[in-house]
């Protein structure tokens, strides 16, 4: 079954960095037994069977389902667990292991055992034919439809690679005999809860350090150790987080989606322990952005009382307003997601060569306060990507609405720093209003008339080197150009 995580997939954010932290523990397990371990044959694939998958010389090892989300209820899951119970039960995959990742600990009523709520997953579909033979989620699978509900359509991906399920009848035998089963090597028994060294879950709070941690040891290993040189394991973190970014970037623009793109074991050792790379600063400094940047969106959708729970799961199954925009930012590599933000931080001046650098620890709050709620509750229907100015806004008619991270700040602090800064103009041009996530904003009706107050700052100065050709363009930029609440912006687009 070809597993979509597009929702939530980058190198840099929480699936990336698990499919890091198992792919290290596992070489560093192996390099215990054996020092001399040869690594050739194997591979971490992402976004293959489930989010990633291990395979070694002979086959298949183990498939890995990374869910992200910010709840404990074992119901949140089922439906993930249903999935991976079908592709493993399948012939082709009878020796591989199951594992599932999670951010909270798992709870369910009454206490059983994990694997009998495995088999209660299978009896659900079991009991569902057998009370409605002519409508179940069976029946349903051999049936041409739109608007199925999840379990038809994972059923359905089962039917397209599990040549045994070639009819209704064979379809409930073989649930049904993958629910009775007790062999040791049966389904249920394959899939399994991921150990985090006695804890079955692993909060984004703490991931980082344990993929460090695995990093510090390989390096000990290889006698090579760091000795406490937190610069350089953090280079060595990006630069690992990096070569899983443009492996998923590549796969996506890749034509065909037979190409699995697989990253060899031996070159992620290679990252680990390459001293080139602690000496490295220009790639770093855009790889540690991206992951400042996907880390406020992760605690965005981990903090309830920014994120519902409900956005959260939508999310997570591909169908939120965030789903659009979080999918160009988040396949965009680091330098491009750089010129992205540039254009939703009009407000701040980032002209310098140093600016990147700042950006890291500046403004992340308003990402998780302002810039993500817009995105996560103006529709998509109207979202627009431009691809060529790197820019994505709201369009409803002539209308256009740039997102931005400007939150809690004064008219005149606003319209100072907006001019002073010299990719403003570009980035507001063609824009009529900028929202804002503040809810206790005062909207900003004309620019100028605030502008007009201003005497400390001359425009043309502002500009490091020659001042843009468009400069003229600024007295209609800021005569027309709105600022607004998030609110208003729904508001005039609903009634439009």
């Amino acid at each position: 079954m070809s597993h979509d995580a597009s929702a939530t997939w980058s190198g840099f954010n929480y699936q990336g960095k698990v499919a890091l932290y198992h792919t290290l523990t596992f070489i560093n397990q192996k390099l215990d037994e054996d020092m001399n371990f040869e690594f050739s044959g194997y591979e971490l694939i992402l976004e293959n069977h489930e989010d990633f998958d291990i395979k070694g010389p002979d086959g298949f090892i183990s498939f890995h389902q990374v869910k992200a989300i910010n709840d404990s209820a074992f119901n949140r899951y089922e439906d993930a667990l249903f999935a991976m119970l079908l592709q493993l039960d399948s012939p082709d995959n009878a020796s591989v292991i199951g594992y599932l990742h999670t951010w909270k600990d798992l709870k369910w009523r009454p206490k059983v055992n994990f694997d009998q709520k495995l088999r209660d997953i299978l009896k659900k579909v079991i009991d569902n034919h057998n009370d409605d033979p002519d409508k179940s989620d069976i029946c349903k699978t051999f049936i041409k439809s739109t608007g199925d509900k999840k379990t038809v359509k994972i059923l359905k991906q089962a039917k397209e690679k599990d040549k045994r399920l070639v009819d209704i009848d064979s379809t409930q035998l073989i649930f049904t005999q993958a629910y009775e089963s007790t062999d040791d090597e049966c389904v249920v028994n394959r899939v399994k809860q991921y150990d985090y060294d006695g804890s079955l879950a692993c909060g984004i709070d703490v991931i980082d350090a344990k993929v460090k941690n695995a990093i510090t040891n390989l390096n000990i290993v290889h006698g090579n150790p760091l000795d406490g040189d937190d610069e350089s394991l953090d280079k060595i973190f990006c630069a690992l987080l990096a070569k899983l970014d443009e492996n998923v970037i590549l796969k996506h623009s890749e034509s065909s989606v037979l190409n699995k793109n697989p990253i060899p074991f031996v070159e992620i050792i290679d990252i680990v322990t390459d001293q080139r790379i602690r000496d490295s600063s220009d790639t770093y400094l855009a790889s540690r952005f991206k992951l400042k940047f996907i880390d406020a969106f992760e605690n965005y959708l981990s903090d309830e009382d920014l994120c519902p729970a409900d956005i959260a799961e939508s999310y997570s199954n591909n169908e939120s307003n965030l789903n659009p925009v979080m999918r160009i930012l988040l396949r965009s590599s680091a330098n491009e997601l750089w010129s992205h933000y540039l254009k939703l931080n009009p407000h701040i001046a980032m002209d310098t060569s140093n600016t990147m650098d700042k950006a890291i620890d500046i403004n992340i709050n308003d990402l998780r306060q302002y810039l993500f709620l817009i995105f996560s509750e103006i529709s998509e229907q109207i979202f627009i990507h431009d691809d060529k100015k790197q820019r994505v806004f709201y369009q409803n008619g002539k209308e256009k609405y740039l997102p931005t991270t400007i939150g809690d700040l004064t008219n005149k602090y606003l319209v100072t720093e907006i001019m002073k800064n010299s990719h403003a103009i570009p980035s507001l041009f063609e824009m009529t209003a900028m929202v804002t996530g503040y809810k206790h904003a005062n909207e900003i009706e004309s620019f100028s008339e605030e502008y007009s107050k201003i005497t400390d700052i001359n425009v043309r100065d502002s500009y490091d080197g020659e001042p843009p050709e468009e400069g003229e363009k600024i007295n209609q930029i800021y005569g027309d150009i709105r600022l607004i609440k998030l609110s208003t912006a729904i508001e005039e687009i609903n009634d439009a």
